[in-house]
């Protein structure tokens, strides 16, 4: 008998998001509360803290003698903010964990180049933001190089249904397939990609994950940034081997507003706007997916796919007195899918339910200390039901029923000792409790695999692993002189589950080349345990193994020319050891239950290596014309019995670009384009066996695993927008077509039908699956304020 879920039950995510809602909705306009001419700048900045501001500056720069002379006028606590310091030749800039940074402008940095450049976001509807490029980064002394994108490049950039994830596979060092929204970094595994939302941890971010994970479950239209760490992120990132995704959703500033989108693929509602009487503000976002558009995209094999998708993500943040600022998060998603593939007589029930419930306080306790406290609860339950019966005579049945619960507690320190010294520190526990009742019956005959014969596997499993993950990092970020700025961490981590512990350094630099040019280098070691939530179960597997272990070396260079044309260049070097056995299909990993099919294997590499270049132009004049392009040359492979095996996503050469066109306020066009490499798949011969009374017997061979290469992948995508005033807010129409040429990406291989030649020979011939066909969505949006 299962026990009775620990975690928060499910309906509390959505009580908690009602009641933002009901208690928090409308608000009036931030306004000044009281005149600042004639005060010292550092009692204006005092005031600005307790309005929730988390401002960290150097008495260097804000002295004491600064007195303002210029009444800003009346808007939001940042906005008063920009007013305040300009006359004195600084700026604000976002720092770590929600922090404001106080640096120098631009226009009065020093002649050495030096430029402590920054922008202030606004979540205002389309509103034009200006994110810091990375050599505005590096020379305001950022050692790691971090791929950031801000609301208007998540907007221009094509995707489906408004998911992150799906602007994430465009990146140089990203590997992905449009039928899903699981993607791997610079030759790593699809799970080794941490996943941060406002702060907090998100362990399943994908709708329907044991199906396909087709959707984020985060709407990227509620998000204000999003930043990819694909090697040498520092040491407060613990836990996975390839790469983080730092995500923040909007702040609310200036008057409510709202959004409204309905399309043939889902629709969607957001809305956030300030506290009625006091400093905060909150976030409503509400997706719902359209079952029969997802049809061809998911296509388990056969008609009476029925899926429904939901996700719900709320905020709502307060000061609470002396610049602390106290937010309250829910993150919740609820998915289902009942399914009858006619060809083999099969049938499918799944459902998936997710939840996030956390809190977060940062508090500055002085002008160069902050601090920043998470505290969460979260739950995921998904359950499998079903089987099939194919016409050569095999069968399956399947009921798989697996629970997780975790709580959640880091606190994170930033103390800023100046512009050239600073010191971060911090811990984190979480206690995760899983659940697993799992129970398979398959008889299997396959010509390759079993030669013919009925294979029958049974196989049962009801665990209940716990555990504890522990961790602590410090780091220290120093410049000796302005050009060049390192960061040396560490991290310890322990897991109770393995009773293990792990020791990880990391070093970060970059040194400025003038005002146009950086140069940044990266090492480090990275561990990724095993959780308790982590075993598979459905491959007969019970153990849980040693934390894997990656050491990753980066160069990066990036260069600025005129006209906003800016160059990147990266190299990296990742070689894994400890590495746990995987299980893998073959042929085709886009099935309904991948686990009973006769080409799933097991692979054990006793080590494996990565290594590329990347290469990325963009440009950027704040006018009509925007692109960017990306280019990426890649290995990545295994080592198993001493030889080299690819890895199932290596793509040897990758190309994307993405380039925007506006027209005024009304028209704006994006036509984006992708090619990669063909990934590596397996050969298969055959040959015709002559026996002893006679007949004629076919003899499938298997060649060595993963040794040939499907047909390169090549699709153009294609984004119009059509925007309309009207007397309350803006009517914009949107279609979008996906694959614009509707060209046949092989995806996999379905079955093998072996041919019988004159000569005697055997032609094989592969019945191949496909990626996502052309897809044309068409929708509107409606924004409008209160």
């Amino acid at each position: 008998m299962r026990r009775a879920s620990r975690t928060v039950p499910r309906f509390v995510p959505f009580l908690c998001a009602a009641v933002l809602w009901a208690g928090f909705l409308p608000a009036a306009y931030c306004s000044n509360r009281a005149g600042y001419v004639g005060r010292r700048l550092v009692e204006a900045l005092d005031d600005l803290r307790a309005r929730g501001l988390a401002l960290i500056y150097s008495s260097d720069l804000v002295r004491p003698d600064m007195v303002v002379t210029v009444e800003p006028t009346a808007g939001p606590p940042r906005r008063l903010l920009d007013q305040l310091i300009a006359p004195f030749g600084l700026q604000a800039r976002d720092g770590p964990g929600g922090t404001v940074l106080i640096v120098r402008s631009a226009a009065s940095a020093p002649q050495d180049g030096h430029i402590a450049a920054g922008h202030a976001r606004s979540p205002a509807f389309r509103e034009e933001i200006r994110v810091r490029s990375r050599i505005e980064e590096a020379l305001a002394g950022q050692p790691e190089s971090r791929e950031t994108l801000g609301p208007e490049q998540i907007w221009e950039t094509p995707q489906i249904g408004d998911d992150p994830s799906r602007i994430l596979a465009r990146l140089p060092g990203v590997a992905a397939g449009d039928r899903s929204a699981t993607f791997n970094i610079r030759g790593g595994e699809a799970d080794e990609t941490l996943f941060i939302l406002d702060g907090l941890a998100i362990d399943d971010p994908l709708h329907l994950r044991s199906l396909v994970g087709f959707s984020s479950i985060i709407n990227s239209n509620a998000l204000d940034g999003i930043e990819l760490l694909s090697g040498g992120f520092p040491a407060v990132y613990g836990g996975r081997l390839s790469g983080v995704v730092d995500l923040s959703t909007r702040r609310p500033a200036g008057a409510p507003s709202s959004s409204f989108e309905a399309s043939s693929v889902n629709s969607s509602y957001l809305s956030l706007g300030p506290l009625a009487n006091r400093d905060g503000g909150w976030l409503v976002s509400m997706r719902a997916w359209r079952p029969d558009a997802i049809v061809d995209m998911v296509d388990p094999g056969g008609e009476g796919l029925n899926p429904t998708y939901y996700d719900l993500l709320g905020k709502v943040e307060t000061s609470v007195g002396n610049g602390t600022i106290l937010s309250g998060h829910v993150l919740a998603a609820r998915d289902a899918v009942n399914a009858e593939a006619a060809p083999d007589h099969g049938r499918v029930n799944a459902t998936g339910d997710s939840h996030y419930v956390w809190l977060n306080l940062k508090t500055p306790w002085t002008g160069r200390l902050l601090s920043t406290t998470v505290l969460a609860l979260g739950g995921i339950t998904r359950r499998r039901h079903g089987g099939f019966q194919d016409q050569a005579g095999g069968e399956a049945q399947i009921s798989d029923w697996r629970s997780f619960a975790t709580d959640t507690l880091s606190q994170d320190w930033l103390f800023e000792g100046s512009e050239r010294v600073s010191l971060q520190w911090g811990f984190a526990a979480k206690r995760v409790e899983a659940e697993y009742d799992y129970a398979s019956h398959s008889t299997t005959i396959d010509p390759i695999f079993t030669g013919g014969l009925p294979v029958v596997t049974d196989r049962g499993l009801r665990l209940r692993p716990s555990g504890t993950e522990l961790g602590a990092y410090m780091s220290g970020r120093v410049r000796p002189f302005r050009r060049l700025a390192v960061e040396l961490g560490a991290r310890w981590d322990r897991q109770t589950l393995t009773a293990e512990s792990e020791v990880s350094p990391r070093i970060n630099l970059v040194y400025s080349i003038g005002s146009r040019s950086a140069l940044r280098l990266g090492w480090g070691h990275y561990y990724q345990p095993q959780g308790p939530q982590d075993i598979q179960i459905e491959d007969g597997v019970r153990d849980v193994y040693p934390a894997e272990h990656a050491e990753i070396q980066s160069l990066n260079f990036d260069h600025a020319f005129g006209g906003g044309l800016s160059l990147g260049l990266g190299a990296y070097s990742k070689r894994m050891t400890r590495l746990r056995p995987r299980y893998e299909n073959l042929f085709n990993p886009m099935v309904i239950f991948p686990e009973i099919e006769p080409d799933r294997v097991r692979v054990d590499p006793a080590r494996a290596g990565a290594s590329g270049v990347e290469l990325t132009l963009a440009r950027d004049r704040g006018r009509a014309w925007t692109w960017w392009a990306g280019y990426a040359l890649a290995r990545s492979a295994d080592v198993i019995d001493g030889e080299s095996v690819p890895r199932g996503r290596d793509q040897t050469h990758t190309l994307n670009f993405v380039a925007n066109y506006r027209r005024s306020d009304r028209w704006e066009f994006t036509l984006a384009g992708q090619y990669h490499t063909g990934w590596p798949t397996t050969d298969v011969q055959a040959e015709a066996v002559q026996n002893a009374d006679g007949s004629v017997t076919i003899r499938p061979i298997l060649g060595p695993r993963n040794e040939e290469r499907l047909p390169a992948y090549h699709r153009l995508d294609l984004e119009v927008r059509r925007r309309f005033a009207l007397s309350r807010g803006t009517l914009g129409l949107f279609l979008q077509i996906t694959n614009l040429y509707a060209h046949h990406n092989v995806c996999c291989v379905k079955d093998f039908h072996y041919l019988p030649e004159s000569d005697g020979s055997v032609r094989v011939e592969p019945d191949q699956g496909y990626w996502l066909r052309q897809l044309p969505v068409f929708g509107l949006t409606w924004e409008f304020g209160r």
